[in-house]
């Protein structure tokens, strides 16, 4: 994937415009002891333009790539998801936090419901890696943190980018996660880009749907690596005895590789999970 190029812009002092980062390009991230850090907008996830005249003085997320991302920025925050997709409005009513990060599964009506309360919210954009770094620029601009900012978008960036040297004349092979009884993940999902960037090809493709994976389909597409979770109760043994996994190459040739799934979360901590699965999938380029 392309390296954005970030640029310092010197804003007079005078100025008193709002600048706007766009989620397609990051502007100039002002620095100076003499510039002015708000107004400040952004575009979030849904588009939306996020505006903030002052420093927040309390915060709200929900959504794990949230609080990450507050985590990482060094930012106190108050969790206000309700671990169903929606949000606990009386809480935020309590709380009146001037900005909400919010994860993208969040529901868009519970969104809204919590700006008409007067704080404003940022919707993560936490699909991919790409993504996260965008948020770690806006939101620490939102928070008057552009400084943790870069250094966090430079520590995700560097991890990445070793990753892809180690991978640059590697084959991409043919995967499926299981994230329990054959449950998984789709290819546009999070864990379907980091597949992607760690040299994989998700065979699940962009339909999977919820409850288990068709074995019929599976043996159809033929996954060379089978992933699964360090907790998982399955086996070689145990694959090679069902009739309907027995038959998969990744079960033939004994490739079924165990990953911690909690390194696969959206959030800056999951370039660690990506290392890790990309030296899954491919031994050879990190020994």
């Amino acid at each position: 994937m392309p390296l954005r190029r970030l640029s310092l812009l010197a804003l007079p002092l005078a100025l008193a415009l709002p600048f706007v980062l766009s989620a397609c390009g990051e502007k100039s991230e002002p620095t100076g002891a003499g510039v002015r850090l708000y107004p400040v907008s952004v575009h979030d996830a849904d588009g939306q333009v996020v505006t903030l005249r002052a420093k927040p003085k309390a915060i709200a997320v929900a959504g794990g790539a949230s609080a990450e991302l507050a985590s990482a920025l060094g930012l106190a925050a108050t969790r206000v998801g309700t671990g169903s997709g929606q949000l606990d409005l009386g809480l935020i009513s309590k709380l009146k936090p001037q900005l909400i990060l919010v994860g993208s599964g969040i529901d868009k009506i519970a969104v809204r419901k919590a700006r008409a309360l007067g704080p404003a919210a940022y919707v993560v954009p936490d699909q991919t890696l790409d993504g996260i770094e965008q948020a770690l620029s806006d939101v620490s601009l939102l928070t008057g943190v552009p400084v943790r900012g870069r250094m966090e978008r430079k520590q995700l960036f560097e991890g990445r980018e070793s990753v892809r040297t180690a991978l640059a004349t590697a084959k991409p092979v043919r995967v499926f996660i299981d994230l329990g009884r054959f449950t998984t993940a789709s290819d546009s999902s999070f864990i379907g880009s980091l597949i992607r960037e760690a040299g994989g090809i998700d065979v699940a493709g962009p339909d999977a749907q919820e409850g288990p994976f068709p074995l019929q389909r599976l043996r159809r597409l033929r996954p060379e690596v089978l992933l699964i979770s360090t907790h998982s109760p399955l086996t070689l043994v145990k694959l090679r005895h069902k009739p309907a996994t027995r038959w998969l190459p990744a079960v033939r040739s004994g490739r079924l590789v165990r990953v911690d799934l909690r390194l696969l979360g959206p959030g800056p901590d999951a370039v660690s999970g990506l290392r890790e699965l990309a030296a899954a999938l491919h031994p050879d380029a990190f020994s």
